[in-house]
């Protein structure tokens, strides 16, 4: 048997070195793209974390199928990157797309759930009117890792009743199964704003959702005309606020109005006196309300002799003949 000659034995050396780290590398990233075993060795550490998935019904879910997707490619990378941020260490895995869950990766499991009608934890839901344009995880975040979920995300009852106020019906019934009062009101932002200190927390929702259970009649009685405010309130809330009834600052303080309207309201007499040294300054923020109309009402339609507050001159007559 004759020996290797040592110009072939130097190359199959050198292209042993230089193969030999990439097919380990190769072999890693598969590795790591199918048997993901990354994962639990950060995330197990974390008792809470582990405690919560394992009594997840995900629980015997792959952390890949959930968080990669499924095609060859992408599972490649995600194997890749596993090596280099968690093996190597050579990049931080900061901004990590593998971090979300993409309704795609929900849709391989739940297939045709979106458009239908589900009841589940004494909640009836219609997919395919309530989750339009709205990922899996705006309300169901936490299935899969319960509490120890970063940033936490429901579905929750003020959520939902800004669309039923407008477009669906207000009865309980409608998305309530075998519930009682209080229980619908027990999670969410309703916690807050009916909780125990409901006469100072009950403000921090969404009020124009209020007369769904409150007559107007009842929010009025302590904070006077134009509650709750609805959807037009805006347009409108310059008469209410005018209202002998009314009771802003019960609410608000006089702060409140300055920052919007950019002056003091509402207007005193002595603003209404001197107001044309603010209207020559800031024209603009005048018409934040009025529109040119509300000017020429009393500037051009109806000019005294001697000209209107602040001096403006009355107009000529044109000269007789029409010449």
């Amino acid at each position: 048997m004759t020996n290797p000659h040592p110009t072939t034995l130097r190359r199959f050396l050198i292209w042993l070195i230089i193969l030999l780290p990439l097919m380990l590398g190769l072999a890693g990233t598969a590795y790591f793209a199918i048997a993901q075993p990354g994962c639990a060795t950060c995330h197990e550490r974390d008792v809470r974390f582990s405690a919560q998935t394992r009594q997840s019904a995900h629980s015997n879910v792959a952390c890949v199928d959930c968080h990669v997707s499924p095609a060859p490619l992408d599972r490649f990378a995600y194997g890749f990157r596993q090596i280099v941020h968690m093996q190597l260490r050579l990049v931080n895995g900061k901004g990590r797309d593998w971090a979300t869950v993409d309704d795609a990766r929900c849709l391989v499991c739940h297939k045709g759930i979106e458009s239908e009608v589900v009841s589940a934890r004494g909640i009836r839901i219609d997919h395919a009117n309530c989750a339009v344009r709205s990922p899996c995880t705006d309300c169901h975040s936490a299935v899969a890792h319960g509490s120890a979920t970063t940033w936490e995300r429901k579905y929750d009852m003020e959520t939902c009743l800004e669309c039923h106020v407008s477009k669906a019906s207000t009865k309980c019934d409608v998305c309530h199964v075998e519930k009682d009062r209080e229980a619908r009101v027990s999670t969410g932002v309703f916690a807050v704003t009916h909780g125990a200190n409901w006469r100072t927390t009950h403000g921090m929702g969404n009020t124009a959702t209020c007369s769904v259970c409150h007559t107007a009649a009842k929010c009025e009685k302590c904070h006077g005309v134009g509650l709750p405010h609805d959807k037009e309130f805006m347009s409108k809330h310059s008469a209410l606020a005018s209202d002998p009834a009314a009771k802003c600052y019960s609410c608000h303080d006089r702060r409140f109005c300055v920052d919007c309207h950019g002056t003091e309201m509402p207007h005193t007499r002595e603003f209404t006196r001197n107001h044309i040294a603010l209207a020559k300054s800031d024209p603009a923020l005048c018409k934040r309300c009025h529109a040119e109309p509300d000017c020429t009402q009393c500037h051009v339609k109806h000019v005294h002799p001697g000209g209107a507050v602040g001096g403006i001159k009355q107009p000529t007559a044109p000269p007789k003949g029409g010449g």
